[in-house]
């Protein structure tokens, strides 16, 4: 059986991921769609130890290892077997998340790299979408949402570190990275979301 198509969604702070992404869920018929940390009951309780806002610190390798737990546990365990099957799947952030965020925040981005092959069985999504964003606006748009968590809240040097790390990654990546200027209006960022998915086949 061939195997289904894989697409990961990224990007930075209040880059409107969550959004174009309940857009891509109305034409994305029959999808799965998962999220990184959780969409398994392991993940989600890791997601929330590591990243909530809670009065105790995380120190980042710790971070890093508790999201590649939940990598591990959501890519082997759930969306290869899927893949084989020959579902198509949509996850919501990648190990590309870890290089951008643990990665600027002091972690070694060839241990992220090594540990993410790992974890992931050095799984490849056909097209990663990044929705680029200046940390100003997104922090703009990010002020006072009860989603935030303690990256969020984060000074914008750091955020600004976390998008040279994305750009960064995208020239590793190469063509499978495609970058989309998320400052543009929320129909202007799904159509082209969507004519990218298109020319690069992965719908009609």
């Amino acid at each position: 059986m061939k195997r289904g198509k894989f697409v990961v969604i990224e990007g930075g702070v209040g880059c409107g991921k969550t959004t174009q992404i309940e857009l891509l869920k109305k034409e994305l018929k029959g999808w799965e769609f998962y999220r990184e940390p959780g969409s398994t009951e392991y993940g989600e309780k890791v997601r929330d130890a590591v990243q909530g806002l809670h009065d105790y610190e995380v120190e980042e390798y710790a971070a890093m290892f508790g999201y590649s737990a939940c990598r591990a546990n959501l890519i082997r365990g759930v969306i290869i077997p899927e893949l084989k099957k020959g579902k198509n799947v949509l996850l919501d952030r990648y190990w590309y998340s870890t290089y951008a965020y643990q990665g600027s925040n002091g972690v070694s981005k060839k241990t992220i790299e090594e540990v993410s092959k790992i974890a992931t069985n050095n799984l490849k999504p056909d097209v990663i979408l990044f929705f680029d964003l200046d940390p100003k606006i997104g922090m703009a748009r990010k002020n006072g949402k009860e989603d935030s968590d303690r990256y969020d809240i984060k000074k914008i040097a750091f955020h600004k570190k976390v998008r040279r790390s994305y750009h960064e990654l995208g020239k590793k990546l190469g063509n499978r990275w495609k970058t989309i200027d998320a400052s543009k209006s929320i129909d202007g960022v799904r159509d082209e979301a969507l004519i990218i998915l298109k020319r690069s086949k992965i719908i009609k």
